[in-house]
């Protein structure tokens, strides 16, 4: 039984090794995290995750610089449900309340920004995106970013919003 996503809800795509970068006041406070990106049928989710990937899966999720709209291989609605209830950081924004999702470019890198009202009805907007580097003392945090072409999940959110 699932206890954070309904039971008809499924997943359509979903990327690993993807870090979150929130903005505004609330990103002052907000360490970036590594996760998994998931979107459902009727929710973006992002739960903050480590996975290991060799480079042949690394391929399959962002070959030839674009992040592909694919799912992660052994990894379930079930197993979703238990990683979001694991993680008291991961977050739930539903398809109706997406605002915009777009590419922007900084300092020469494409992350993907998802802009979406909370339940206080307040804009949020988090950037995405995967490291070339990662710094892991004194917390695991990015140091350079890969530039993707996000052009199909955006292209696949806002079909869904």
């Amino acid at each position: 039984m699932r206890i954070n996503i309904d039971d008809d809800e499924y997943i359509t795509a979903s990327l690993p090794k993807i870090w979150d970068i929130a903005h505004g006041l609330s990103g002052f406070f907000h360490k970036s995290k590594e996760g998994v990106l998931a979107l459902t049928n009727k929710n973006l989710i992002f739960v903050p995750r480590f996975l290991q990937l060799m480079s042949k899966e690394r391929e399959k999720y962002f070959g030839d610089d674009k992040a592909k709209v694919t799912k992660l291989a052994h990894y379930s609605e079930a197993d979703l449900d238990e990683d979001i209830s694991k993680n008291s950081k991961s977050w739930i924004c539903p398809l109706n309340s997406l605002v915009d999702a777009e590419s922007v470019t900084i300092r020469k890198v494409n992350f993907l920004r998802i802009t979406f009202k909370d339940k206080k009805n307040q804009l949020k907007k988090y950037d995405f995106a995967i490291t070339r580097s990662v710094i892991s003392y004194p917390q695991r945090q990015p140091l350079m970013y890969y530039s993707l072409d996000w052009t199909d999940w955006i292209n696949l959110l806002k079909s869904h919003m």
